[in-house]
């Protein structure tokens, strides 16, 4: 079976609407029928995918992003964002991202975050008559930030392929995520400013704002909800214990907090989490599997090796190798899922990352930014259709605003692309 036949399954089982995960597998496992490859490599691959120990903090923190949501952390980032800007030009949008940058230092997950901030923000913000389909924009561009800002589970995946440092990838993940979060809050301000988003400060408004008395109580509850990032992200970073074992941390400071502190999380409700968070976590595992077996195929056809000398038959200069790569990743996460973009590009370009001499931390960041483009990107970014479903919009209505903050994200990967001590000096 030649590739090109392997690659037009893969694009009729996508046309066909067939799930990416069983798309790369279903197109792998014909391939490798049809070349008369034992069937024993397809069990072997797809095992061999998910047997890594440092897989093991994904389930881990999608189970703390659960309980973070259910347990009232998310209100309580919301009014510390609030006390801020909530009362300036643009101020709430600007509340939307800098709530979804510190409950991305939490659950690790762009979908979560466009789930349980949309929830709160969105209504708040059509109360303060922004428009819907803006505010909702503003959720589903920085949301992606959730894959950006450590704990990350798109680095522990990349960590987990090249050897890479998943510490490393943290310390430069931080300054990252604050630089797209900036680029896109200078979107919103912009935007605001032209159409008159700002909420009066005599006006009655359910948000709370920086005019709203504050108690010693509301302190405290903050502080607990920082705890998390703080306990995760120092940790690490403190040697104190690896990000896998943060991940466990997390879930039991989550589930002491949500019940004991906040009390907003019912022991009845814990079960339904851990379902969810069960079914979420089982669903990137198939995916990491078939995206491996997906890798192994192409890695026999040397598609990698390919690749790299078409792209370096183009051109040597390191600038535009690297304008060429972020084009393909940003074409990749219109129609593919960030974990399988993730495990199928590393391999795929790690020979021309060698070859430029990139360090491969810097490469990660690229790599996981463009892959937070793609969740908010459409056709098919999750994170658009996530924010849609919460908001009641169609996700056509919430395209025409999100270009203009997908313009703002690329101008930042422009920047972490070619000035990399912009992310790599804390490394």
């Amino acid at each position: 079976m030649t590739m090109g036949i392997f690659f037009g399954l893969a694009v009729i089982l996508l046309v066909l609407g067939v799930p990416i995960a069983m798309t790369v597998g279903l197109a792998s496992i014909i391939f490798i029928i049809g070349e008369g490859i034992q069937l024993s490599i397809v069990i072997q691959r797809l095992f061999s995918g998910i047997d890594v120990t440092a897989l093991l903090a994904i389930p881990f923190f999608v189970l703390a992003g659960e309980l973070m949501g259910k347990g009232g952390i998310a209100n309580r980032l919301v009014r510390l964002a609030s006390r801020g800007v909530g009362d300036k030009t643009g101020g709430l949008a600007m509340v939307a991202i800098i709530t979804c940058m510190f409950f991305a230092a939490i659950s690790g997950s762009g979908v979560a975050t466009a789930a349980a901030i949309g929830g709160i923000m969105i209504p708040g913000m059509v109360i303060a008559k922004y428009d819907k389909s803006f505010a909702a924009a503003v959720i589903s561009t920085a949301a992606p930030i959730g894959v950006i800002i450590p704990p990350s589970i798109s680095f522990v995946q990349y960590g987990v392929l090249t050897g890479s440092s998943i510490a490393d990838l943290y310390k430069a993940g931080i300054p990252a995520g604050f630089i797209i979060g900036a680029s896109l809050m200078i979107t919103a301000y912009i935007i605001s400013k032209k159409r008159g988003y700002k909420i009066e400060k005599d006006e009655n408004q359910n948000e709370p704002r920086k005019s709203d008395t504050y108690s010693k109580r509301d302190l405290i509850e903050v502080l607990w909800a920082l705890g998390t990032p703080i306990i995760i992200v120092g940790g690490v970073f403190g040697g104190i214990f690896t990000p896998t074992e943060s991940a466990v941390v997390a879930v039991v400071y989550a589930l002491l907090v949500g019940i004991f502190i906040f009390k907003e999380l019912k022991v009845n409700e814990i079960m339904i989490v851990f379902k969810n968070s069960a079914i979420t976590s089982s669903r990137i595992m198939f995916i990491i599997a078939n995206a491996t077996l997906f890798s192994w195929v192409m890695t026999y056809q040397r598609i990698p090796q390919m690749i790299m000398e078409n792209m370096l038959s183009m051109t040597d200069n390191t600038f535009l190798l690297l304008l060429i790569i972020n084009i393909v990743l940003l074409i990749a996460g219109t129609f593919m899922e960030t974990g399988s973009i993730i495990l199928i590009a590393t391999p795929l370009l790690l020979p021309i990352i060698n070859f430029i001499g990139m360090d491969l931390t810097h490469f990660g960041i690229l790599l996981t930014v463009n892959t937070a483009i793609g969740l908010t990107t459409p056709p098919f970014g999750v994170c658009l259709f996530t924010t849609a479903n919460v908001a009641g919009l169609s996700v056509q209505a919430i395209s025409k605003e999100v270009v203009y903050f997908i313009m703002a994200m690329i101008v930042g990967l422009m920047i972490i692309t070619y000035f990399p001590q912009t992310v790599m000096f804390m490394v």
